[in-house]
């Protein structure tokens, strides 16, 4: 099992790395593209991770994917949507980011059993 100091920095070590993948998605000129990538990039890695040992799973999945991930920002673009009345553009938004980050975490998880399983 980990010490905590060494859970705490394995997470922080990720963190950091998913942090600066983030900034620099939040640089594509789309305005929605950064956060949709963002967020199925996450999803993926988060995915692949469950099937490696916990050191990695704390690193990728808590550290990378949670600091990679920006479930503010699509909150923020859909609260948006919402407000200008963008119904079609706010379902499509929505249901398109669930449904590819539900695909993406799985297909991470078969990626990674299928390397590491």
């Amino acid at each position: 099992m980990l010490s905590l100091l060494l859970t705490l920095a394995t997470v922080a070590v990720g963190a950091f790395f998913g942090g600066i993948a983030r900034w620099a998605l939040s640089h594509i000129p789309h305005p929605r593209a950064g956060t949709f990538t963002a967020n199925i990039v996450a999803c993926t890695v988060l995915g692949f991770s469950m099937a490696l040992p916990i050191f990695w799973q704390l690193a990728l999945g808590a550290g990378f994917a949670g600091a990679m991930s920006t479930w503010s920002s699509l909150a923020k673009e859909l609260g948006t949507l919402y407000k200008q009345r963008q119904w079609g553009e706010f379902a499509k938004y929505a249901a398109f980011t669930a449904a590819v980050g539900i695909a993406a975490c799985g297909m991470g998880m078969l990626w990674g059993r299928r390397g590491f399983g």
